[in-house]
């Protein structure tokens, strides 16, 4: 099996190519459940790495999964050269390559903001605008609660963190950083 970071990255790039602009964020989907499944499931990665299942049982299922998520067809000889490479184990990486190309792209980020407590839409609304001057770009935010931060906040992309969080002014002071 590979493990190549480049390669995903290459593998990525080529899958942009190939799918419209109106369905890159469904190919990001379909690529987040390829990860997870190929992760968390024996039989699917059993499956697609059997020398026993005719490669045409495995074009079927994957053009099928395609459907699923309104990806293209041109996306799927993407997905059979991994299959019949055996880098499926790539899905991840490619999956962080992907989604930080189509940021770039669509000159948005999309990230998790982590607060350490419940607050007003307002206060959302007013750290969203102020990544978005900080990015210069379009933000696009999940919102999730982490106690640990004890006060203020964390945002994560795939190319950004910041992080204002209480903690992590606490571990500067008694780390000396």
């Amino acid at each position: 099996m590979v493990r190549d970071k480049e390669t995903a990255r290459r593998l990525a790039k080529v899958l942009l190519r190939r799918v419209p602009r109106d369905k890159l964020v469904a190919t990001g989907e379909l690529l987040g459940f390829l990860a997870y499944i190929y992760r968390k499931s024996r039989e699917f990665r059993n499956f697609f790495l059997s020398p026993f299942v005719p490669r045409e049982s495995k074009e079927k299922v994957l053009s099928v999964i395609l459907e699923k998520f309104s990806v293209p067809k041109e996306a799927l000889e993407v997905f059979q050269h991994m299959v019949d490479t055996h880098s499926l184990s790539l899905l991840p990486d490619m999956k962080k390559a992907y989604d930080h190309e189509v940021e770039r792209i669509m000159r948005m980020s999309k990230g998790h903001l982590y607060l350490a407590d419940d607050v007003g839409e307002d206060v959302v609304v007013r750290i969203k605008e102020t990544l978005r001057k900080v990015l210069g770009r379009d933000v696009e935010i999940d919102v999730v609660r982490d106690p640990d931060l004890i006060g203020g906040f964390l945002f994560k992309t795939s190319g950004f963190v910041l992080d204002t969080s209480v903690r992590k002014h606490l571990d500067r002071l008694l780390i000396g950083g």
